[in-house]
């Protein structure tokens, strides 16, 4: 994409998990309690992967092809990371799907814009990420299938807060990406303009590559 000056398109999955003594009927931490998100999974890239090795990324994380729909690309790369059953995340003709202990929610009408860049100014490109969120049972976990990641590790918020702030494992591109996830379910800590913030995120602006 830098090289041909095109968009670069990917799409990201964030599975999370509810807390036992605080999610719903439906299991759902989307209730008027205060935060019940438990955790989010994090994926760790394979030590083979040509940018960022052994960064941690979100749980499924994949460039978007011209021949599939986001949905269906983000159902094969979840199928294919992480062994996310289909099942579990929705076709195009609804928001929201709700099955057994998880919960799907496509957020792929409100992307995140930037454009990237390394350091010394080169590989200058705009990459648009769309994101979609599955909350997943607790006797869950990611398994990686094809290769391309080496481990997962459930990140609590406070850990997961940390790291954004003053950590150096998360690939620099995913910390814009996880961070529009802890503000969508409101559990990024002490920040009281998360709406200003998310507008600011859907602007342009170039981020160095460290």
């Amino acid at each position: 994409a830098p090289y041909l000056g095109i968009d670069s398109v990917g799409v990201h999955l964030h599975c999370y998990v509810c807390r036992h003594e605080e999610a719903g009927a439906t299991g759902s931490c989307d209730n008027n309690k205060k935060p019940t998100i438990k955790g989010v999974w994090l994926a760790k890239r394979a030590p083979t992967k040509s940018h960022h090795p052994n960064y941690w990324d979100s749980t499924v994380a994949g460039g978007q092809p011209a021949n599939l729909s986001l949905i269906d690309n983000t159902v094969k790369e979840a199928q294919e990371e992480a062994g996310v059953p289909a099942e579990w995340i929705q076709n195009e003709s609804t928001n929201t799907t709700i099955t057994p202990n998880t919960i799907f929610s496509d957020h792929t009408h409100d992307p995140l814009t930037m454009t990237t860049a390394k350091p010394d100014g080169t590989c200058l490109k705009r990459s648009v990420y769309y994101s979609c969120d599955l909350q997943v049972p607790h006797d869950w976990t990611p398994t990686p299938v094809d290769g391309e990641v080496s481990e997962f590790k459930l990140y609590s918020m406070k850990e997961l807060d940390e790291e954004l702030r003053f950590g150096n494992s998360v690939r620099p591109a995913m910390r814009a990406v996880l961070l529009d996830f802890m503000m969508r379910h409101g559990v990024l800590m002490g920040e009281q303009n998360s709406n200003e913030l998310r507008d600011a995120m859907r602007q342009e602006r170039l981020i160095l590559w460290r």
